[in-house]
């Protein structure tokens, strides 16, 4: 907006400077050029004046001291066409017969401008007659070259454009100021409103800039406060489901284990175990579903972390895991590797990954993490049946699994995992293995 506003009110002075300097032009040459005819008609009937009261041998001396005080060249003629005097100090006594001088000792004033041979440029002039005792004894011409009236006249018009330039200059410094006294507002609820997701109790000022600017901004504010008071609920219910769901499952699983321990019939031990596996397959979705509803209200704040202690340590845990399923496990991690993200969520992100290549792999899991340009990139690749390309974009919608998935998965750890990711500002995507199974990566911004 503040450029536009600065070249609207600019191109609009320039037209109205140029509309007005144009013609403002035209009349200051004429009248610069008209004056300068004036002065030169004065000096030379000064002049011819000053002669008519002097002796003719004075008459040298007043064309030269005239010469000296206009800067043009005078001569005097004699009524037979010879030069009497000149302040060009050229030969006398020759004859000097020109139309101005024939003009002149007819009794006329002449000023005219025509080309001059010996100059070869055209010459402004002005020629009148010296009288003594009612009689023409002579005529004196003053000249000068035309070029001086038309450098005269350039210059006042150089001074034009520049006046011209000056006004499209300060108009735009102007518009500056004021764009800016009027963008200001709009800028800082633009701010407030780019920083509104990063921290809800962010408030826009509703007492600057215009009356439309503060609507705007308490309108921002009533939505914000709104949108607090609902994250907050649902932070809250979140929480309260936490520990609702856990506690009751948790004695679930104890009364479970304990028939498996007090129980001596093989049968009742072979359904408790089964029932447990239930119950832990139950609270891994709830803690999805809880994962989920926290991602989507984007409680954590993101900070920085060490990515690669938190690769190896998460994979150092699943090992075992991973080895009693006789499959090996190996990992490529860059060292010192810090990402931006929501404290625990590296962790959980890559037990996400983890647990799904578990379910998948035949013999192999390979876990990388290497750096990229503004971003980490964390890889798990498996050497399972893999995924047809057709179906790698789904796996990470809400409910949504493969047709090569394996029976008991909920559908929601990859969605979880591109939601978290894309919190992060980052991308997850998956696709073919190296190992010939399935890769599932991610970018995450790195620190700075």
């Amino acid at each position: 907006m503040t450029r536009r506003l600065i070249i609207a009110m600019a191109v609009l002075v320039a037209l109205v400077a140029v509309a007005l300097a144009i013609p403002m032009a035209v009349v200051v040459a004429n009248d610069q050029r008209a004056a300068f005819i004036s002065g030169l008609e004065v000096d030379t009937l000064a002049t011819a004046a000053s002669m008519s009261a002097e002796p003719y041998m004075d008459w040298q001396a007043t064309a030269e001291e005239t010469a000296l005080r206009t800067g043009a060249r005078v001569v005097v003629v004699s009524p037979e066409s010879t030069l009497l005097a000149d302040s060009g100090q050229t030969a006398l006594d020759r004859a000097f017969d020109r139309p101005e001088i024939v003009s002149a000792l007819a009794g006329s004033l002449t000023s005219d401008v025509r080309t001059s041979v010996t100059m070869g440029e055209a010459l402004r002039y002005v020629a009148a007659p010296i009288i003594q005792n009612y009689e023409i004894v002579g005529a004196v011409r003053l000249s000068l070259p035309e070029s001086i009236v038309d450098e005269e006249v350039q210059e006042t018009q150089r001074w034009l454009a520049l006046f011209v330039v000056t006004v499209v200059i300060t108009a735009g410094l102007v518009a500056w100021i004021i764009a800016r006294s009027v963008a200001a507002p709009l800028r800082n609820l633009a701010q407030v409103a780019h920083d509104l997701p990063e921290d809800l109790d962010l408030r826009a000022s509703e007492h600057d800039g215009p009356a439309e600017v503060q609507a705007v901004a308490t309108a921002l504010n009533t939505t914000a406060g709104r949108l607090a008071d609902i994250l907050s609920r649902t932070q809250r219910v979140a929480a309260d489901a936490s520990h609702h769901l856990r506690t009751p499952l948790t004695g679930v699983r104890l009364r479970l284990e304990a028939i498996e321990d007090i129980s001596d019939q093989p049968q009742v031990v072979d359904e408790a175990r089964a029932a447990t596996a239930e119950v832990d397959r139950l609270t891994h979705r709830i803690e999805q579903v809880l994962e989920l509803t926290r991602s989507d209200v984007g409680a954590a704040p993101i900070v920085p972390q060490d990515a690669s202690a938190t690769l190896r340590d998460r994979v150092e845990s699943a090992q075992v895991m991973f080895s009693e399923r006789g499959i090996d496990l190996t990992a490529e991690i860059a060292d010192d590797v810090v990402v931006n993200a929501p404290r625990g969520s590296v962790a959980r992100l890559i037990d996400e990954l983890l647990g799904n290549a578990l379910n998948y792999a035949r013999h192999q899991v390979l876990v990388e993490l290497r750096r990229q340009p503004g971003a980490v990139r964390i890889a798990v690749s498996d050497d399972g049946p893999g995924l047809p390309a057709s179906e790698r974009e789904e796996i990470f919608e809400r409910f949504r699994r493969g047709s090569t998935s394996v029976p008991g998965g909920t559908g929601l750890g990859l969605a979880l995992v591109r939601e978290t990711v894309t919190g992060m500002g980052g991308r997850a995507g998956a696709a073919e293995s190296a190992l010939g199974g399935l890769m599932v990566w991610l970018e995450i911004p790195s620190r700075g």
